[in-house]
């Protein structure tokens, strides 16, 4: 072999050590960040979403600042807030973040929602996951169309949330209303602080000073280690109709 051929096919032999290879290249595009969300609107399409500012909802009356529409779209609020009218009774009313349809592994977390009818509502998505919100100054409207004033409605894992309600002195809304696996909630202010679905796991979370009651579990359910007080109708209700619920170290006089 002559001496240039031997450095051609040296540079050859180099550069295929240097380039990129395909699982590279695949790795680098897979890296690529979640879609910046800047205004309300609908979300089609899985994936990966996060807020970049605080959205303010300015109607129309009824609908969803976000609504999802697809399967498989974790929404990261960042530690932003989205918020909805302000004045009671609104002008408008309306939804934070809405699923809309039969969805799957929908996750919502990481921020506030403050001034709306429904704060979060993933009741048409199962094995949601939804987590570290602070839903505050739930609207107090009561309409022929469910649900009522709600701060959470999911059915999947609910976890480490805070809900407070309504700023009134007969405050009409529920904290969470979920079925699933709830863990380390806040509620307080609300008419009813939990309303648990039958077949779920609850277990260190708190409900207080609710006009109502604070935990209202469906059974047969797990219910361990719960603080419950200050709920003048009953601190923890149990529905037994179908069957027994599992009830231990629970704080509920």
């Amino acid at each position: 072999m002559s001496r240039s051929v031997a450095f051609v096919s040296l540079l050859a032999f180099a550069a295929m050590i240097l380039a990129p290879s395909g699982d590279a290249q695949a790795q680098g595009a897979r890296e690529e960040g979640p879609i910046e969300i800047e205004k309300c609107q609908t979300i089609s399409q899985p994936g990966s979403y996060k807020l970049v500012k605080n959205l303010t909802f300015k109607g129309p009356s009824g609908t969803a600042c976000l609504t999802i529409t697809s399967s498989g779209v974790t929404l990261d609020l960042a530690g932003f807030t989205i918020s909805g009218p302000t004045n009671i009774p609104p002008s408008i009313e309306g939804t934070a973040i809405l699923a809309s349809g039969d969805l799957r592994g929908i996750a919502v977390q990481n921020g506030s929602v403050s001034g709306f009818r429904i704060g979060v509502n993933l009741g048409s998505a199962t094995g949601s996951l939804v987590e570290k919100l602070r839903v505050f100054n739930i609207i107090p409207i009561i309409t022929v169309t469910p649900p009522d004033p709600t701060g959470i409605i999911a059915s999947g894992i609910v976890r480490s949330n805070a809900v407070f309600g309504p700023l009134t002195t007969f405050p009409i809304a529920t904290g969470i209303s979920a079925t699933g696996t709830l863990t380390g909630n806040y509620v307080t202010g609300n008419a009813a602080g939990m309303l648990i679905g039958r077949g779920s796991t609850v277990i260190g979370n708190t409900a207080t000073d609710n006009r109502l009651f604070g935990f209202f579990v469906t059974c047969p359910s797990n219910v361990t280690d719960n603080t419950a007080v200050d709920n003048p109708d009953g601190n923890l209700v149990l529905e037994t109709a179908r069957g027994s619920c599992n009830t231990t170290n629970n704080l509920a006089p």
